[in-house]
């Protein structure tokens, strides 16, 4: 009896974390004030390696500026390489903290290149780091995206991983508990 009320707990904590968004790929090295939203044309590149699909992002902003709105938007080529934009969020952001926005999960395919495009209707700027911390992309930064191959912003992406990895793990927790 015992071992069919474990499986229940374990079915429901499954399903609830299965609704949950997860960090996939970050960079959290934040040692350079990278960009100010007034240069325009913000964006990183990256790729996952695991997920099919993205539900956010995130930035870390620099510790000047004013609270205000922050815009991040997913792209499947740059806007002046006549890319799609795929989604977008805005949320209120906090010098010196992470910004994060969510959206509906969208469709990726894995290690294909993808773009956060970042604006802002503040001040204020990203922090980053110079030394090339995040191998799968880049920055781009004033009028045209201009590249900046050894240079990465402070980073998020969010991904809604799929129910059936998760069973996965699951099960294999459970086989591991009956084991012992």
């Amino acid at each position: 009896m015992k071992a069919i009320g474990f499986v229940a707990a374990a079915a429901l904590a499954l399903s609830s974390i299965a609704s949950a968004d997860f960090i996939d790929q970050l960079q959290d090295e934040a040692s350079t004030y990278m960009a100010a939203f007034s240069q325009g044309d913000l964006a990183q590149s990256f790729q996952t390696q695991l997920y099919d699909n993205i539900s956010g992002a995130g930035i870390q902003l620099y510790t000047t500026g004013v609270e205000g709105e922050i815009t991040i938007q997913l792209w499947d080529f740059l806007p002046t390489e006549g890319g799609m934009m795929m989604a977008e969020g805005t949320a209120v952001g906090t010098p010196g903290e992470w910004v994060d926005v969510f959206w509906d999960p969208v469709s990726i395919t894995p290690d294909t290149t993808y773009y956060l495009v970042f604006e802002a209707d503040t001040g204020g700027g990203i922090y980053g780091s110079t030394s090339n911390p995040y191998e799968y992309g880049m920055v781009f930064a004033n009028p045209g995206y201009n590249p900046f191959p050894t240079f990465d912003y402070t980073f998020r992406t969010w991904v809604v991983p799929a129910p059936g990895a998760l069973a996965l793990l699951g099960l294999a927790g459970l086989v591991s508990r009956r084991r012992r």
